[in-house]
């Protein structure tokens, strides 16, 4: 079930963007994809690459929806004192949020701010998620929401393409995908660090 999904996955991707079907177990194919303009005014160099994430859907707990911070509608943010609560380890193991299974996605465009992501998964913009994968050969734990989502029907089967903000990730786990993606991009295109045009770190 899991890999017909996956195989759905790289369907709606080689139609979309007519690509050969050749993949590696984790990166290929930078070159592609390399930005045109290296010196982008972005808070985070970007680069678009074909990354197999596990991530959870993280849901509201028991101790948010029945009574332990307040009466709320599922689909209201978690408040408490006016403030929204966001998911964290803490909040977890409060039951102020809980993991959900899923069956992972693809991750198609990383930034040491977010990425854009495409899962047979539905989510809408505010749902939030925890990713829990190796990203660039490093054990990663990031709290993550939604910002945009688009759903496309692809072979009778709804494919989710949405992107996500980090909004819980360990200072070093970013500077690990800045300065991963920053020397890949440098490898590929064989340039020298614009010191003047572009400050990442």
């Amino acid at each position: 079930m899991m890999w017909e999904k996956i195989s759905k996955i790289f369907g709606h991707l080689a139609s979309k963007n007519g690509i050969k079907n050749q993949f590696s177990s984790e990166y290929f194919d930078y070159s592609e994809y390399v930005p045109q303009n290296i010196s982008q005014r972005r808070a985070y160099l970007r680069i678009q690459l074909y990354l197999p994430l596990n991530f959870w859907r993280i849901a509201k707990g028991g101790a948010a929806v029945s009574g332990g911070i307040s009466q709320i509608a599922t689909d209201k943010p978690v408040v408490n004192d006016g403030m929204e609560i966001f998911p964290s380890d803490e909040n977890l193991k409060k039951g102020l949020f809980q993991r959900i299974q899923t069956c992972g996605g693809m991750g198609l465009n990383l930034s040491g701010s977010g990425v854009l992501i495409i899962s047979s998964e539905e989510f809408a913009k505010g749902d939030f998620i925890e990713i829990n994968d190796k990203i660039f050969g490093r054990q990663m734990s990031i709290y993550a929401r939604v910002i945009r989502s688009t759903v496309n029907n692809f072979d009778n089967s709804k494919i989710c393409e949405f992107a996500v903000e980090f909004i819980g990730i360990k200072e070093l786990d970013r500077d690990h995908i800045v300065k991963s993606i920053f020397d890949k991009v440098k490898i590929l295109k064989k340039i020298s660090r614009p010191k003047d045009e572009l400050n990442i770190f």
